[in-house]
This record gives structure tokens, C-alpha cells and sequence, in this order.
């Protein structure tokens, strides 16, 4: 265990591991500098200044070279991995990028490895509202500084677009806080986790299920059922979501882009929930819809010329659908899992579906057929079956499925394929700290392409007993998590997130294009609670109840009102800007008000897997190791 040590030389004081320094602080004639250790590596950094003022920086400047730089949900070492706006590098025209304390997981915080093996990182304390920047200066070290006002600029991003600069006010103060945290780094790219340790048990807090599983299990079926949907053509889906319509004043089905085998609509999830429906209450009308929609895929997506390739997503009915859409890696991979258990749960139901396997079996077979000898999928195929666009950690959605073709035929093909993509793409977030392109509606780093890694990685363990594969996933977890919100924002009482009591607590953020929080998280519950399971670490537990709990708020019992809009039972927002970041016709710091399938759907995975619910009934009860 290192010992640290923050110390006065001359003008600055200085953060030591005993023997290097580590960071460095300039002194300030007009004010006091007090440090109070929290633990080995941490300390509350408070400056007490002779009169108050309503601009303050409180900076440090690293003490070696910086090797790797991460804002949480923001900024992956300077992002530029594909073709979205995003904040790319520390600066835009000369000027650092200055980004406000509720964009950002950990609030305000700035992370930094440097090239003698150790990690700095600086945040706010809680409840305070500072910016935060993060830029190399002309000595080649990197600094970090939090900033009053709550301003960000030189400009500020918004969805797909860039906004104006923002400038906030304060009443002027004569005291400013940080938290400053230091630690060695054993695997570069990857110590964040230290950082994201430490910041769980310093901000994190109980946090109670906003609804019981019970209740969210009768609203998700109403809302899945009004989704249903029958074609002039027979094609059978469920509608994507509910929108608002000014017109006519209500939430309705989608017009547009209306039906999707996975990702948004999930339409096969869907219908193996109201399977699971009938299957525990006798619920006829529920078989009925199911076996419909998936009696209809099969028969309506199928492409000719071009084996187990199909059609994913749609505007209308198929005979209508003239638009050209990408095939995608997501779509297939869910629509594949999906299917392979729709035949299990059609056994069950006494009505046997063969043609599902082969649904299944040849979406895996094409894209088996089509990997690359490095072992990457395509990120998404034309109708044709060309490759539309090759790269991205979204190819790992196909990984499960083809582990369960491996299980279902014992050929060892399909076994040899999946440990091959794996070993592909785990190396591509091993090697940059960051996964890619799985939010189909930007191209960039993100969180949803680290979902079927982790998934994978499971699957993988399960398997072959094969231990590394749990490693492997305890390092997709430590991303996933940096990705999720690891405090309680305050709002100001006149928006909505504060009217309506929205906790932040354990939500995640969607992408470095979207940097708005979203429901995906409820993908990963279950592999966070099965790391608890396989390692014992309590962490892991209650980071995977936070998620539920974050992901499981403003679901409707048909009675939710927000901005004077009623909202139909199990209904959900996709995401909530939780900063400034959204449409433009939306402010800040409001719920998505698209009310979408795929939350309801992963949330109905997760319970139809869970046995035993008590987790869900009890929230976060507890956190080991919590500081003060």
C-alpha cells in the first residue's frame, strides 16, 4: 500500500507518493489552502479566500506525462474514433472544452494516467456546481480544473449539433472545495476503476426500487399489448413506441419507421414476454399476439438470393417498404437470441415452432459465413449481403447466438467462431479503454457495444469454466461503469428532473455523441449481479441494483402526468437529458416524453430470467466500504 502525502514546497504544494511527486498546486497570495485526507490517495482539497468572488479556478497540474485521458461518458483520451459530433481533443480552435458537472458520471471530474504508472483524477463534492476542463499546457503535463460559474464552451454539444457556449452566475463565496484522488495504475488504460471505486462508496447512497417487479410485470404487458399491430399485408410487429402528437394531444403509436426485430421496437422479446404470459396465467390473448408476430418475421424478412440474411426494421408494411435500411449487427444478434428461445417457449406452450431454429440458425450461418479471419462481424450488411459498413464492437451482439447454436449442434464451428469475435473485440476495448458504434443512431465510442461483451464474456465462462473469461468481464464492467452516474444531481427547483424527484443514482449515459442517460443499463443487470454471484464482490451487486433501480423510475401506472401529458400504463421515456443536451424542441433537464419499447422489453428480460425478486424489492441497501 502506497503511502501519500500532500506537502508545501515553496509556492506549490505537491501530491507524493512518498518519493515522486505526483501533482503540483500553485499557492495563492489572497487565500488558504487546507487539505483533508479522506483515505490513502484522497483528499478534500478546501480554499478559503480573503473575500468572497463569483469566478474561481481551482486547477493542479500533473507532475509527468500524461499517457491517457478520460471525463467520464464525455471524452475517451480525446474521442475521434468515427464520424458523429463529439468533443474531440482537449480543445476546439486553442480554447480547452470546458464541460458542466451534470454532463459528466462523476460530477465535474477530470481523469488522467501519466507515463510513471500512477492515475490522478480531480472532482466536485457533492451537491456543488462547478465546471470542469481537462488540457496538456506548454510543458507537456496535463490540467485539471473545476471552474465557477457552471459555464461550458468554447462551444457546447447538443444532439447531432452544436449549441452556443453556455455561461451560468453564482453568488459570490469565500470558500471552494475538490476532491483530489491518486493511485498506481497496474493496467494502463484500465485503473479507472480505482477512480470509480472510490467514487461509489463516496457519493453512492441507498436507493430504494421506485416500483415492485409485481407491478411492473401487469403494467409492461398492458403496454406491450397496445403496441401490437396487424398490417393491411398480415405482417404482424409491435410498434417501436408511443409519440406525442400536438394534433391531436396525446401519446400514439408511431408513424414512421414503425417496427424493428431488436434494438428499438423488439419485437421477438416482446413476444417471447407474452409467451412467458401465457405460459404463467393462461393468458390466450397473449399467446395469440406472440405467435403471430412471430410466425410473421419469418415469413415476411426473408431475403431471396441470399441465405439466413433478413430484414430488420421497417416503415409500414413489408410490401410498402421502398426505403433502403441497413441490416445490422444488433438487430440480427437480438433477433437470433430471441428466436432460438421463441422455439423453447413454443415446446412449452404445446404449439412446436421447428422453423424458428432455422430462423435462428440462419441468421448465424450468414454471419459465421461472412467473419473475418481477425474474427470481426460487420457492423451491418446490405440486402444483397455486401458489407454496408465493416467496423465497430457492435458485431459482439452476435457473439450469443452463436454460442447457442454452438450448444444446440455441438459443432464446434460456431464455438470456435464466438471465442474468435471475442477475442476480437475484448482486445479492441483492452487496447483503447473504450468499446464502439453500438448506438445504431451515432458513430462513435459508446456504452451499448460493451452490453454484448459482457454478456458474451458470461456466456463464454459458462461454457468453458475457463476463468479468464470472468476477468474479461470484470474489465467490460469497469467500462460499462463509466458509463453510469455515480451521484445524486441537484437541479434547480424549476425544472423538471427536480418537480418530479429524478434520482441519477446509477443511470447511464448513452454515447459521446448522446451525452443524455438512458435505460440500456437494464442489459447489463443481470451480468453485474452474475459477477456478484461468480466472485463475491459486493460491488458488483450493488452497482447492478443501482442500475435497475436508476432504469426502473417514471415507468407509468397509467395515471404519470409530466409537462401536462398523461401517460399510458408501462410506458417510459428512452432517455432523460439529465445536462444540456437534447432536441431543440425539449429544454434541458427534461424526460425524452419518446416512449419506447426496448426498456420495456429489457426489463421483462431481466425479470423473466430472475427467480428470485427480492433484489428488485429492496434496492440498494446497503454500501460496503462507504465513506463517511
Amino acid at each position: 500500500m502506497k503511502q501519500f502525502e500532500m506537502k508545501r514546497n515553496g509556492n506549490v504544494f505537491e501530491l507524493t507518493d512518498g518519493k515522486t511527486v505526483l501533482l503540483t498546486i500553485p499557492t495563492r497570495a489572497d487565500a488558504t489552502d487546507s487539505f483533508e485526507k479522506i483515505e490513502d490517495g484522497a483528499y478534500k482539497w478546501t480554499r478559503k479566500l480573503n473575500a468572497p468572488t463569483d469566478k474561481m479556478q481551482l486547477a493542479f497540474d500533473t507532475a509527468h506525462a500524461p499517457l491517457y485521458t478520460v471525463v467520464p461518458a464525455v471524452n475517451y483520451n480525446g474521442n475521434g474514433w468515427g464520424d458523429s459530433e463529439e468533443y474531440v481533443g482537449d480543445s476546439f480552435e486553442g480554447t480547452p472544452w470546458t464541460y458542466e458537472w451534470h454532463r459528466v458520471m462523476i460530477p465535474a471530474c477530470t481523469y488522467t494516467e501519466m507515463d510513471n504508472d500512477y492515475a490522478v483524477a480531480m472532482m466536485a463534492v457533492q451537491d456543488d456546481t462547478p465546471s470542469c476542463s481537462m488540457y496538456k499546457v506548454e510543458s507537456g503535463m496535463e490540467r485539471h480544473a473545476l471552474i465557477w460559474p457552471e459555464q461550458a464552451g468554447p462551444k457546447m454539444l447538443g444532439r447531432h449539433e452544436w449549441k452556443d457556449a453556455y455561461m451560468g452566475t453564482m453568488e459570490p463565496r469565500d470558500t471552494f472545495e475538490a476532491i483530489l484522488v491518486a493511485f498506481p495504475v497496474e493496467t494502463r488504460r484500465h485503473q479507472i476503476r480505482s477512480l470509480l471505486d472510490f467514487a461509489w462508496r463516496f457519493y453512492g447512497h441507498k436507493l430504494p426500487a421506485p416500483m415492485q417487479p409485481e407491478d411492473m410485470w401487469r403494467y409492461s404487458i398492458a403496454f406491450m399489448k397496445s403496441l401490437w399491430t396487424l398490417e393491411k399485408d398480415g405482417f404482424v410487429a409491435f410498434n417501436r413506441g408511443l409519440q406525442w402528437y400536438k394534433s391531436t394531444c396525446f401519446y400514439a403509436k408511431r408513424d414512421q419507421i414503425k417496427y424493428e426485430l431488436g434494438w428499438v421496437g423488439q419485437s421477438a422479446s416482446a413476444s417471447n414476454t407474452l409467451l412467458y404470459e401465457y405460459l404463467r396465467t393462461g393468458d390466450k390473448d397473449a399467446y395469440e399476439k406472440a405467435s403471430m408476430c412471430l410466425d410473421a418475421w419469418p415469413k415476411y424478412t426473408k431475403l431471396e438470393g441470399v441465405d439466413g440474411l433478413v430484414q430488420i426494421k421497417f416503415d409500414g408494411a413489408p410490401v410498402d417498404q421502398t426505403r433502403d435500411i441497413p441490416i445490422d449487427a444488433c438487430n440480427l444478434g437480438q433477433g437470433a437470441t430471441q428466436y432460438f428461445l421463441a422455439a423453447d417457449l413454443m415446446e412449452k406452450c404445446g404449439t412446436p415452432r421447428p422453423e424458428y431454429i432455422d430462423y435462428a440458425m440462419g441468421m448465424v450461418n450468414f454471419v459465421v459465413s461472412h467473419q473475418k479471419e481477425s474474427g470481426e462481424f460487420a457492423k451491418s450488411w446490405n440486402k444483397d449481403g455486401s458489407v454496408r459498413q465493416q467496423n465497430g464492437t457492435i458485431g459482439a451482439f452476435l457473439i450469443p447466438p452463436v454460442l447457442e447454436a454452438y450448444k444446440r449442434t455441438g459443432d464446434a464451428k460456431y464455438r470456435d467462431s464466438a471465442i474468435r469475435a471475442f477475442d476480437c473485440y475484448y482486445k479492441e476495448l483492452s487496447d483503447n479503454g473504450f468499446t464502439t458504434a453500438g448506438a445504431l443512431d451515432t458513430y462513435c465510442i459508446d456504452k451499448e457495444s460493451a452490453s454484448p461483451l459482457l454478456e458474451a464474456a458470461l456466456a463464454l465462462y459458462d461454457a468453458t469454466k475457463d476463468e479468464k473469461y470472468v476477468a474479461c468481464a470484470e474489465d467490460v464492467a469497469w467500462y460499462i461503469s463509466t458509463w453510469m452516474m455515480h451521484y445524486t444531481a441537484k437541479y434547480p427547483e424549476e425544472t423538471t428532473l427536480a418537480q418530479i424527484g429524478y434520482d441519477t443514482l446509477g443511470i447511464t449515459a448513452v454515447s459521446t455523441a448522446h451525452n443524455a442517460v438512458d435505460q440500456y443499463c437494464l442489459r447489463d443487470v443481470r451480468g453485474f449481479l452474475k459477477l456478484y454471484e461468480i466472485t463475491g464482490k459486493k460491488q458488483w451487486q450493488e452497482r447492478g441494483t443501482a442500475l435497475w433501480c436508476a432504469a426502473s423510475q417514471l415507468i407509468s401506472d397509467g395515471t404519470l402526468c409530466i409537462r401536462g401529458k398523461v401517460r399510458p400504463a408501462g410506458s417510459q421515456d428512452e432517455a432523460v437529458f439529465q445536462t444540456r443536451w437534447g432536441r431543440p424542441t425539449l429544454p434541458p433537464f427534461n424526460p425524452s416524453e419518446w416512449l419506447v419499447m426496448w426498456p420495456c422489453a429489457f426489463r421483462m428480460e431481466t425479470l423473466r430470467s430472475t427467480e428470485d425478486w427480492s433484489v428488485f424489492r429492496r434496492g440498494v441497501d446497503t454500501i460496503e466500504g462507504k465513506i463517511g
